[in-house]
């Protein structure tokens, strides 16, 4: 989840440039609120089904930023409507008001999804799915990786082998942890020792708000 909201942070700094006063000081502290108070109400739904089926195997549905729905939001909605006026503001606007209209339409599903569930093949629903997270997740990442193959091949070697390979860390250390850090620790070597100008720092730091 920390990750997405990084992901997240960077798509509008960089890609919609909204301010970074907006970033830090509307978009994260209200995410900041929304993420403990969504993640609490689905731990109690979670125990409330487990205590009421008498179940020891239910597990709460992350709350959070959807990735899939954030390159969508990010580069349909929002990243279009800063182009065409020069507004980045009004993008922003333009998120929030797609964001009220999936909202809508979760309450919608919350009414008509099981009949949906009980008609519908399996097979289509996480069909479309797969399709969503393959182009968008997948796709845009694995070109990506060829721009600093010498990071992205440390992270990918660990994806292979904790992921597919099916090996654990020395004390079970989540492998996707361990390869985010060490991908990260790498690219920073190589900054600070000047062998490589890829995080750009100069850059991001011109973009940090001032605290007052």
């Amino acid at each position: 989840m920390l990750f997405n909201v990084i992901v997240l942070t960077g798509f509008c700094l960089a890609v919609v440039n909204i301010p970074s006063e907006t970033v830090y000081g509307r978009i994260l502290p209200a995410l900041g609120i929304a993420l403990p108070l969504g993640n609490i109400w689905y731990a109690f739904l979670a125990g409330s089904l487990a205590k009421r089926e008498g179940r020891s195997d239910v597990t709460a549905l992350p709350f959070g930023p959807s990735v899939p729905h954030t390159f969508i939001v990010v580069f349909v909605v929002m990243l279009p409507v800063a182009l065409a006026t020069g507004d980045t503001l009004a993008a922003w606007q333009a998120g929030l008001a797609w964001a009220f209209i999936i909202g809508c339409i979760v309450l919608l599903g919350a009414v008509f999804g099981p009949w949906i569930r009980e008609w519908t093949p399996r097979a289509a629903l996480l069909g479309a799915l797969a399709g969503i997270s393959i182009t968008f997740i997948s796709m845009s990442p694995a070109a990506q990786m060829w721009q600093a193959p010498w990071i992205a091949f440390i992270a990918f070697a660990f994806i292979l082998i904790g992921w597919l390979g099916g090996r654990r860390l020395p004390g079970d250390v989540p492998v996707g942890l361990v390869a985010v850090l060490l991908a990260t620790a790498v690219a920073w070597i190589a900054v600070l020792a000047g062998w490589s100008g890829i995080l750009e720092p100069a850059r991001w730091a011109s973009r940090s708000p001032t605290w007052r």
